[in-house]
């Protein structure tokens, strides 16, 4: 191995952690930065007499970006508590935040923040709970079963979206669409698959173990790239560790034939390594004006959700990608660049 290409899947493997579980955070005009050995608030807005909302999030750029939205078009009318919900004390924190400050409504981030809340559920058992908008995580397709009056926002952009801007970007055709994914992503999968097929996408799935090793991993890419025309990564944390990433996936992905790779996380396209090729990501401070805007249906309802809220799609996205990777291995159409919004090379 040439140390270029231990450098660049060094520079992936730092970013890693990022990409599962921990979908981001940053301050808004006003708000208070966190600093070590300070309280687990993260920045607050305050609207005297006025409901509160009370977001529990990890701190990270993207979290913080949707935060920014959410302050933007929440202040005026509402009070508004950024909680830090990470780790371990992330149920004690939940605990603690919703004795003391009796939140009208609570927006969750990302799945370990979705975890604590349950685990606080689970624990009081009260006859009601204040609606809950889950944001940022993985596979939300519809309501969250795990939670007592929770709806969202789904971070996954649907597939047949996906590829239709990847068509637009690429000059060869994009029909057959290979997925590894484990079982418990089955439903997901098959959810997608059936919107995709209405634009003549057939999705192809690999099947892994629940636990596999990169020899698996690889095993899958090899025999999913003889069928398909790009492959698609499930944001999956068992399928992103490190040990994966590193010994299963950059090594199958940098074999011939090479298949332009879908992914959804912003790390994973950068021009320092070949892993995604293509992103189509939620706009981050635009889905925190999303987030506000059912907060104000929810105030509008009395705090009350019905039967019609249902999990939305995001309504704003960006795209990326790696421009070195694309250019050195597939062709592009003449105006293809015109129509992304990050080209990273």
């Amino acid at each position: 191995m040439s140390s270029n290409i231990r450098v660049n899947r060094r520079a992936l493997l730092l970013a890693a952690p990022l990409l599962v579980g921990g979908f981001g955070c940053s301050t808004s005009s006003g708000a208070r930065d966190p600093r070590p050995g300070a309280s687990d608030e993260l920045a607050s807005s305050s609207a005297p007499g006025k409901p509160t909302v009370l977001v529990c999030m990890p701190d990270t750029k993207p979290t913080r970006e949707v935060w920014a939205g959410l302050l933007d078009e929440l202040a005026e009318r509402f009070t508004l508590v950024a909680m830090r919900v990470e780790g371990e004390r992330g149920p004690s924190v939940v605990a603690t935040a919703m004795d003391r400050y009796h939140p009208a409504c609570v927006v969750l981030m990302n799945n370990p923040t979705v975890l604590a809340y349950a685990r606080y559920q689970a624990a009081t058992r009260l006859e009601h709970y204040p609606p809950a908008i889950v944001v940022m995580t993985s596979f939300l397709d519809r309501r969250p079963a795990a939670l007592s009056d929770a709806t969202g926002i789904s971070y996954e952009v649907p597939l047949i979206t996906v590829v239709t801007n990847l068509r637009r970007l690429m000059s060869s055709p994009v029909e057959r669409v290979g997925v590894i994914r484990r079982e418990p992503l089955h439903g997901f999968v098959a959810r997608q698959a059936e919107l995709a097929r209405r634009e003549q996408i057939t999705v192809i799935e690999q099947p892994v173990s629940m636990d596999p090793n990169a020899a698996e991993l690889k095993y899958a890419l090899r025999e999913l790239k003889q069928t398909c025309d790009a492959i698609w990564v499930l944001n999956d944390d068992r399928l992103l560790s490190q040990r994966l990433i590193a010994d299963g996936w950059l090594p199958g992905l940098n074999e011939r034939p090479y298949k332009p790779t879908i992914v959804g996380a912003a790390s994973l396209v950068s021009p320092t390594q070949s892993f995604g090729t293509f992103a189509v990501l939620p706009d981050h401070t635009a889905l925190g004006a999303q987030t506000a805007n059912r907060v104000f249906d929810l105030a509008d309802a009395s705090w009350h959700l019905g039967s019609h809220d249902d999990v939305e799609l995001p309504l704003s996205t960006t795209t990326s990608v790696d421009l070195v990777q694309a250019r050195g291995r597939f062709d592009l159409r003449q105006d293809a660049l015109e129509r992304v919004d990050h080209i990273l090379e």
